[in-house]
């Protein structure tokens, strides 16, 4: 027969395990990088990438990073924004958006360096987009001018429809 103490000892070792947060995952590897930035990945890729000062809301989470400098334009804000949790595991994030937080015409000071470095582009109703085959990476630069005017980089799967 085993005594109380014993029998308290192990609930109480049983009980320890309960509700403790599994490891978190380490950092996924990134789709496609640009110009430094990781398109795609987890909050340990994000992390590892700089981002910070992450702030949950309604659709996922967001983390920043702020100083960013793209193809020498900047200093810019960027952003990943994680999804909720998916059935797969850790939520993910596919795409990084900049802006400039007081210079609306900030990141159209990319769109001559986009197009010298042989991108193609096309307008859209809200967007300039940009494209370099072979490569899976897009471009999009709002045209808008309500708010912050952002551009969006992200690498998504081949998909056969145009992307303008």
């Amino acid at each position: 027969m085993i005594g109380r103490p014993i029998l308290l000892t192990l609930a109480l070792l049983v009980l320890g395990g309960c509700g403790e947060d599994p490891a978190p995952e380490p950092a996924a590897k990134p789709s496609a990088i640009f110009d430094g930035l990781p398109l795609s990945g987890n909050l340990a890729t994000a992390l590892a990438a700089g981002f910070g000062n992450c702030l949950d809301g309604t659709e996922g989470l967001r983390c920043r990073k702020d100083g960013v400098m793209l193809m020498g334009v900047g200093p810019l804000s960027a952003a990943i924004d994680l999804d909720v949790a998916t059935k797969a595991g850790e939520p993910r994030f596919d795409r990084v958006t900049l802006w400039h937080a007081r210079d609306q015409s900030a990141v159209l000071a990319l769109s001559p360096l986009l197009a010298k470095a042989g991108w193609q582009s096309c307008l859209t109703p809200d967007a300039e987009r940009f494209w370099n085959p072979p490569s899976p990476l897009r471009i999009a630069i709002d045209t808008n001018y309500w708010g912050s005017r952002r551009l969006i980089v992200s690498a998504p799967p081949p998909n056969p429809s145009p992307y303008c």
